[in-house]
């Protein structure tokens, strides 16, 4: 069940996130057809244009967006165990199981902000060999 929730949520942030970030590389007027931007014009009396994202830039917001999501799971996760925790009343097989949902989430929450770290260092090392 929660595999399933977390996987749906997954889809969910990255479609209407990345279709976002993808969006953002060429202006308003040229994704609509120049029919928004004009409406825009008409509304603030200026021309509204998005600024170009980097794929580094955009693989990065991308990233922390995930990590965000995945912070949350994780905050979730650690909830639940304190509560099998306190809810074991005397039942040492409970509080097993909340030590072990404890300990495998730091130990994932670890791994992931360590990939994340080894993972921004390099998009932002490409970025430099770049430009």
């Amino acid at each position: 069940m929660l595999q399933k929730t977390f996987f749906i949520a997954l889809v969910l942030t990255l479609v209407f996130h990345g279709v976002g970030v993808l969006a953002a590389g060429t202006p308003i007027g040229e994704q609509m057809g120049g029919g928004l931007n004009t409406a825009i014009d008409e509304v603030y009396g200026r021309d509204v244009t998005v600024d170009q994202t980097t794929f580094n830039s955009g693989l990065i917001t991308i990233i922390n967006t995930l990590l965000t999501f995945t912070g949350i799971i994780f905050l979730l996760l650690i909830i639940y165990a304190g509560y099998l925790w306190m809810t074991a009343r005397g039942n040492e097989e409970q509080v097993d199981r909340a030590k072990k949902i404890t300990r495998e989430v730091v130990i994932g929450l670890l791994l992931i902000l360590l990939a994340r770290i080894i993972t921004e260092y390099i998009l932002i090392q490409i970025g430099k060999a770049t430009n």
